[in-house]
């Protein structure tokens, strides 16, 4: 069911762009597709909060050896941390102004660096489609650990760490985008809509947010699978397949005409970074940070301490 709505959300997010195009009345329309999103993404976060809910209260059974451990200090801090980046930053991308006729006509590919010079040739919202449908697919990907006994019976932790990176590495692309604004490839293309051209969604290239969570989804499920099966012959196979599928992402995004290279290479370096970073974080055996709150003497709240 959940599946069926995802399609469903596409479609009608993909049929709002056809006749936003048709009949060229940009703002009216964005505001309907900004709508649609919206209840898509509430239809997805109740999804993972409650599924969190659920499993958080799931005390671990039968699997003595867990590779993770949550911290309660930790946790308010990741969380808080990737709230707090999307409240504080969303006036940002609210009060981005659509790019005018006039400017968009003025757009000059010769101001565009050389190595990003070949996405201005790119558009395609069918490919841009297919792309989001894969970034669906690999954030709801890390439910396959669930047919695990060993993750399923453990999956307080695992779901735990699965929101925290979903969190972080939507939010910091949604914070770059707000402040860069950086104009969208298919600005310069003149095969590409006039419609839209003059959304919002039009300067909030930098940097790609498909990519950042792709990747981070990508490298959290296998890291996670080695952690828990550091001998299975399965893991060369689960690394390659979730990277080729993210990677596949960012080439959709490129050929779109909604990226830059240099968009889609930071979006992976960060998602990979967070999709690492969050069960290293957590691991058992190298489990040394200390968080604590409070006034130190140098006068910090927040006091980070990492043992060797």
């Amino acid at each position: 069911m959940f599946g069926k709505r995802v399609y469903i959300q596409i479609i009608n997010v993909t049929a709002l762009y056809e006749l936003a195009i048709r009949t060229n009345k940009p703002a009216a329309l964005e505001q309907s597709i900004n709508l649609c999103k919206i209840k898509f993404s509430l239809r997805l976060w109740s999804f993972i909060f409650f599924t969190s809910i659920l499993f958080f209260s799931w005390q671990s059974s039968g699997y003595s050896q867990s590779p993770y451990k949550l911290d309660f200090a930790k946790e308010s801090i990741f969380f808080g941390a990737s709230l707090g980046m999307g409240v504080l930053t969303f006036p940002l991308n609210d009060d981005i102004e659509p790019l005018m006729i006039d400017e968009i006509n003025n757009l000059n590919r010769n101001d565009v660096n050389k190595f990003d010079s070949g996405a201005l040739y790119n558009y395609s919202a069918t490919e841009g489609n297919i792309s989001d449908i894969l970034l669906y697919t690999l954030i709801l990907s890390p439910a396959l650990l669930a047919l695990s006994d060993d993750t399923r019976n453990e999956f307080s932790p695992v779901i735990t760490m699965y929101v925290e990176t979903l969190l972080l590495s939507a939010a910091i692309p949604f914070v770059t985008k707000g402040i860069t604004q950086r104009v969208r490839p298919f600005a310069y293309n003149d095969n590409a809509p006039l419609s839209i051209k003059q959304t919002k969604n039009a300067k909030r290239s930098f940097f790609s947010g498909h990519t950042t969570i792709s990747f981070a989804m990508a490298v959290f499920v296998s890291t996670v699978y080695s952690d828990y099966y550091p001998d299975s012959d399965w893991k060369p196979v689960i690394w390659a397949g979730s990277l080729a599928l993210a990677t596949t992402v960012g080439v959709l995004r490129y050929s779109s005409g909604s990226h830059f290279p240099t968009d889609i290479i930071t979006g992976a370096l960060v998602g990979s970074a967070i999709g690492y970073l969050i069960p290293f974080m957590h691991r058992t055996e190298i489990n040394k940070l200390n968080v604590s709150f409070g006034v130190s003497r140098s006068g910090s709240l927040i006091n980070f301490n990492y043992h060797f």
